[in-house]
C-alpha cells in the first residue's frame, strides 16, 4: 500500500516516525511490529527483535558484573556514553536487515538521523548535570554512518547477482 510507505519497498509510516531513545529494553519503535503479517519483513523483524532483546540482556548482565566487581575505572560520563551507544547499536542493528531497497535505505538513513537526535535530547533531559553532548553526538553520528554503510553494502551484495546475469 502506497499510503503505508514513502515509496515502494520503503519503511512503513509507523517505523519511519518512531525512533524513541530509552535506557530500558523497551523497543524504540512504538506500536509493535511495523510490518503487516503478509509482508515478508514481518517475520524478519520479529526474529531481529528477539536477537536485540537477548543482546540487551547480555549487555546488562555484563554491566551488573562490572558494577559488582568494585569501583569502575571509567568516569560516569564515559560509562553513560557507552551505555547510550550500546543501546543505539542494538536497535539500529535490528533495523538494518530490513533494508531491502534503495527507498528503504533512504528511510533507514533518516531513521538513524532521527534516532541520534532523539538520543541527544533524551540524555540531555534524563542526565542534565552530566556533560556528554559533544562526545555522545560524535559517537552516535559515527555509529549511524556505520549502520547506513552496512545497510548499503548489504543492499549492493543483494543487487550484484541480479546485475551479473
Amino acid at each position: 500500500m502506497m499510503s503505508e510507505t514513502s515509496s515502494p519497498g520503503g519503511f512503513p509510516a509507523a517505523l519511519r516516525s518512531s525512533a524513541v531513545a530509552r535506557w530500558s529494553h523497551r523497543d524504540p519503535v512504538e506500536g509493535g511490529n511495523p510490518f503487516p503479517l503478509d509482508d515478508s519483513r514481518h517475520e524478519a523483524w520479529h526474529a531481529a527483535t528477539c536477537v536485540a532483546l537477548d543482546v540487551l540482556v547480555r549487555i546488562d548482565r555484563e554491566l551488573d558484573e562490572a558494577e559488582a566487581a568494585g569501583p569502575h575505572p571509567d568516569p560516569y560520563p564515559v560509562r553513560l556514553v557507552g551505555l547510550a551507544v550500546s543501546r543505539f547499536d542494538v536497535w539500529a542493528g535490528r533495523v538494518q536487515p530490513i533494508v531491502g531497497s534503495p527507498a528503504a535505505l533512504r528511510d533507514y538513513e533518516v531513521w538513524l538521523t532521527t534516532y541520534v537526535a532523539h538520543w541527544l535530547a533524551y540524555v540531555a533531559e534524563t542526565c542534565p548535570r552530566v556533560e556528554v553532548g559533544d562526545d555522545l553526538r560524535a559517537r552516535l553520528s559515527s555509529r549511524a554512518q556505520y549502520w547506513a554503510a552496512e545497510a548499503s553494502r548489504a543492499l549492493q551484495a543483494v543487487d550484484a547477482p541480479r546485475h551479473a546475469g
